[in-house]
């Protein structure tokens, strides 16, 4: 048996119900040619730049088994055709996926978490540093001056240009 992984985005815009069909077209093609172990949706997540004008997208991960891996080439095409799928990317797995459920999706919008615990680890190493500062034990570090190259000065090549110009 091959394993693969797929995972798939899907436009963020569609309503639950257009997203449950969505999700059974996608199961009911990978179900021709395999079995599907398990599917979890992982809720809609913030890309890291605009795919089709959208700036978020609904995340979704398949993991199916098959012996035909030439079918995979038709199923990434069905993919790439279906205008409700933004991305998509299929991997083979090297070992059987363990069956996950994730019961509950990460919050979309705990940006203001996450900016504190962004604070909270500047602040612990603050600490640390401004602690090692004040140590009177530590050794003074000798710290030596570097020339900037300016951008207009010439780089000089070790490559012979007459000899790659034949």
């Amino acid at each position: 048996m091959k394993y693969f992984e797929t995972l798939y985005i899907v436009n963020p815009n569609f309503e639950q119900n257009r997203l449950d069909t969505i999700i059974k077209d996608v199961e009911e093609n990978v179900g021709k040619f395999s079995k599907v172990i398990s599917q979890n949706i992982w809720g809609k997540k913030r890309l890291a730049y605009k795919i089709d004008n959208q700036k978020y997208g609904t995340f979704v991960l398949l993991n199916f088994e098959t012996d035909e891996g030439s079918k995979i080439v038709g199923f990434e095409s069905y993919m790439k055709l279906n205008t409700s799928v933004l991305r998509a990317q299929t991997i083979r797995l090297k070992s059987r996926p363990v069956e996950t459920v994730y019961e509950k999706p990460i919050p979309l919008d705990d940006e203001n978490k996450l900016k504190q615990s962004i604070e909270d680890e500047g602040k612990i190493d603050k600490t640390s540093e401004d602690s090692s500062a004040n140590d009177e034990s530590a050794e003074q570090v000798k710290v030596e001056k570097t020339n900037v190259i300016d951008e207009a000065e010439p780089i000089a090549e070790s490559v012979d240009t007459e000899t790659e110009q034949k």
